[in-house]
């Protein structure tokens, strides 16, 4: 027992003895300093502390904190993702709502926006060899459908480069005017309700009630009125479209005065033009037609274009593709008159304007190959021939 408990005691006091004296290795005698390498874009120090190789390097522009390099005004509020399955794993519901969104082509989008969009549309820009007919089987709609909500697209011509509005549904995307309700929107179409105009999650509604001017909503499944029977034609001199006193392109815009001769509620849009370039009804493919009639204004560059009707502004849009910078007009009793590929737009929404109030002065603005003036007649949102109410 004793002699157990000397060697324990024995054993006890070398080990502190080494603690308190270490053996020096014979390198430390050299003078050998500790070896110089960078970490962090830092030399090693004098000291040789280990804190000085791995200080932050500026060359490197790292940060002490990951959390450092998220700033408040980078991060954007956090939604539910309506499109991942709340089972499945959130990587797996993420590329299932990638793969069937079919968006490919329409440019980086936020990941939100893939799997639970807050637009009823994505713009998409046409590349070699796109077709109406091919994008919208890539998007999940019918050709129809793209067709109806880009009035401009000429069968299957598309230009590279050329923008596309693509529904995310079937249906028609509108645009909200001065005033307008959901209520009285779905009022407009067949086969559509407010509610579901309202359910339809990407449209954003908060209020039916009280609409942003100028946002746009899809009625999903909606479809045209039908057009009423056509009213007697007019009796009305010969149009003034012979272009004698042609201002020959210049940048003053021609015309002081809507065309003399306008019969009924409409008058004449401009007061002089070539002829018509393209009449209403004209087959663009896929069951549609020009919906509008094309008043040829070549060497008459900056015409005034005038209000046909007596009414309200009801929308002003800017675009570069399709209809260009237009301008729709609320007649009364459901009646519409659009005006497109302006250069230059003088009225604002909401703004009440008489028959042969200057509207702007014509251009090539949106999808032309030469300048005119693109006019429509609608009532309840159904297409007419503008030649039935106006002598062209």
């Amino acid at each position: 027992m004793a002699v157990h408990f000397v060697v324990v005691a024995v054993a006890l006091f070398s080990v502190a003895f080494a603690a308190r004296f270490p053996e020096t290795s014979p390198a430390s005698g050299t003078g050998l300093n500790t070896p110089t390498f960078a970490l962090s874009g830092i030399t090693g120090g004098e000291s040789g502390r280990a804190v000085t190789y791995f200080r932050p390097g500026t060359s490197q522009q790292t940060r002490e904190s990951v959390a450092a390099i998220i700033t408040t005004n980078e991060v954007e509020s956090v939604r539910a993702a309506g499109g991942v399955s709340p089972v499945s794993a959130f990587s797996s519901g993420v590329a299932a709502a990638a793969a069937t969104g079919t968006e490919q082509g329409a440019g980086i989008q936020p990941l939100a926006d893939i799997v639970d969009p807050l637009k009823p549309f994505v713009l998409y820009t046409a590349q070699p060899g796109d077709s109406p007919a091919y994008i919208a089987e890539r998007f999940g709609i019918e050709a129809g459908t793209l067709l109806d909500n880009n009035p401009t697209i000429e069968g299957d011509l598309l230009l590279v480069g050329q923008e596309v509005v693509v529904p995310r549904k079937d249906g028609i995307l509108y645009k909200v005017g001065f005033g307008d309700t959901v209520d009285s929107i779905v009022a407009q179409y067949d086969n559509i309700t407010s509610g579901t105009v309202v359910d339809y999650r990407p449209n954003a509604i908060t209020d039916p009630k009280s609409l942003e001017s100028g946002r746009y909503l899809l009625l999903v499944g909606a479809t045209k009125k039908p057009p009423p029977p056509p009213e007697p034609e007019p009796v009305v001199p010969s149009t003034p479209s012979s272009g004698s006193g042609s201002s020959g392109g210049g940048s003053t815009p021609t015309g002081g005065a809507p065309a003399p001769g306008g019969a009924g509620r409409f008058n004449y849009p401009l007061s002089r033009w070539h002829g018509v370039s393209d009449p209403f009804g004209t087959y663009r493919g896929v069951g549609r037609i020009h919906e509008g009639i094309d008043l040829d204004l070549w060497g008459m560059h900056h015409s005034t274009v005038f209000a046909a009707c007596t009414g309200v502004v009801a929308k002003v849009e800017y675009l570069t593709y399709s209809y260009g910078y237009h301008v729709i007009i609320d007649c009364g009793g459901g009646w519409t008159t659009l005006y497109a590929h302006f250069d230059r737009i003088d009225v604002v929404a909401g703004q009440q304007v008489s028959g042969g109030t200057p509207l702007g002065i014509s251009g090539l603005t949106g999808y032309t190959t030469g300048e005119h003036l693109h006019f429509e007649i609608r009532i309840n949102g159904a297409p007419v021939n503008p030649a039935n109410y106006l002598g062209f």
